[in-house]
């Protein structure tokens, strides 16, 4: 089954510094409940890394790169990236990809 090549996938992984590892699975899954109730987010999971246990990835599904767009304005990840500024260890990988 192909997927509308509207659609946008999101792979980002953020690695907490030492000792920051439970404040940045907090920071992820707060941000998480108003995510997956914004218009257009089809899919918004969280997976801890088996050999990183600082690194957590998400993947995202967004019905389009508008929907996303609004996303990265909410309010909800503002708060996040505050968050994160005291909790990560480095920039978090975000690759972003589009169905062929």
């Amino acid at each position: 089954m192909a997927l509308p090549k509207t659609e946008l996938v999101i792979v980002a992984t953020a690695k907490a510094k030492p000792g920051e590892e439970a404040a940045l699975e907090a920071a992820l899954l707060e941000a998480a409940i108003p995510t997956r109730a914004q218009r257009g987010c089809q899919l918004f999971e969280l997976y801890r890394s088996s050999q990183d246990p600082a690194a957590i990835t998400a993947i995202e599904r967004w019905a389009s790169d508008e929907d996303h767009e609004r996303h990265l304005q909410g309010d909800h990840l503002k708060t996040l990236m505050t968050k994160f500024d005291g909790i990560l260890a480095s920039p978090p990988v975000i690759i972003a990809m589009k169905p062929l």
